[in-house]
C-alpha cells in the first residue's frame, strides 16, 4: 500500500503578517520553515511520495519549492478541508500522510511511528492529538481539544486517510494517535511561536 504525504501550505496565515512574508517562508535558522519539515519527511521510508499544496496566496512558497524540483498541488486557498479534497484528486497513492507546513520540530522519528500504527490498525483515518497537559506545558495556546477516552486531547492538524474514503466526502472512522512531544505540538501561527520553535531547534541541533 502507497503512502503519499500531503503538507499543507496553501492557507493566508493571516497572524503571521508581521514577519513581512509568506508563513512556510518564515526563516528558522536561516532556513524557510517548510524546508525543516520537507527534510524531515523525505526521510521516511514509509512514505513514497511527497507533495506540498500551494496557492494563490503563497506565490513565493510556491516559486521556492517549484526551484527544488518538489511535487506542488494547486489548491484555491480559501478552505482548509475543500483544499484537501482538491489536493487528493492530484494524488494516486492509497493513503495519505498529512501534515501543516508550521510545524518545523517535525521529526521524521515521529512520523513513521505515526504512518506504522496507521497500517498496523487498518483505520480509514489516524489522528495525531496531543494530551491536553502537555500540550499547556509546551506553552501552546490551545483552541480546541476533545475528550477521547476519558483524555482531553488536543488535535494537532496530523492525520493519515484513505485517500480514496476521503474523497467520498464522508466520515472517517478511525482512532486517536497519542503524542506528547513538542514536534507535533508546536505550530507557528504568531511570532512569538516562531521565536519559540527557533529556540527549540536551536536546542536539537546542539544535543550530541
Amino acid at each position: 500500500m502507497s503512502v503519499a504525504a500531503l503538507i499543507t501550505a496553501g492557507g493566508r496565515g493571516t497572524r503571521i503578517k508581521e514577519l513581512g512574508t509568506e508563513k512556510p517562508m518564515a526563516l528558522l535558522h536561516g532556513r524557510p520553515m517548510i524546508d525543516h519539515v520537507l527534510e524531515q519527511i523525505m526521510l521516511v521510508d514509509e512514505i513514497s511520495s511527497v507533495y506540498v499544496s500551494v496557492s494563490d496566496n503563497v506565490p513565493m512558497t510556491r516559486e521556492h519549492l517549484r526551484r527544488m524540483g518538489v511535487a506542488l498541488l494547486e489548491t484555491s486557498g480559501t478552505e482548509y478541508c475543500h483544499d484537501l479534497i482538491q489536493a487528493a484528486e492530484g494524488m494516486a497513492e492509497d493513503h495519505v500522510f498529512i501534515c501543516p507546513a508550521d510545524l518545523p520540530l517535525l521529526r521524521a522519528e515521529t512520523v513513521s511511528d505515526v504512518v506504522r500504527e496507521y497500517l498496523r490498525r487498518k483505520d480509514r483515518s489516524l489522528t495525531v492529538g496531543i494530551p491536553l497537559e502537555r500540550a499547556l506545558e509546551f506553552g501552546v495556546d490551545v483552541t480546541f481539544y476533545e475528550n477521547v477516552d476519558g483524555r482531553p486531547l488536543m488535535p494537532c492538524g496530523v492525520s493519515v486517510v484513505d485517500r480514496a474514503m476521503m474523497l467520498t466526502r464522508e466520515y472517517l472512522p478511525g482512532g486517536y494517535y497519542i503524542a506528547d512531544t513538542p514536534d507535533v505540538a508546536i505550530n507557528v501561527n504568531t511570532v512569538g511561536d516562531l521565536r519559540k520553535a527557533e529556540k527549540m531547534l536551536g536546542q536539537r541541533l546542539t544535543c550530541p
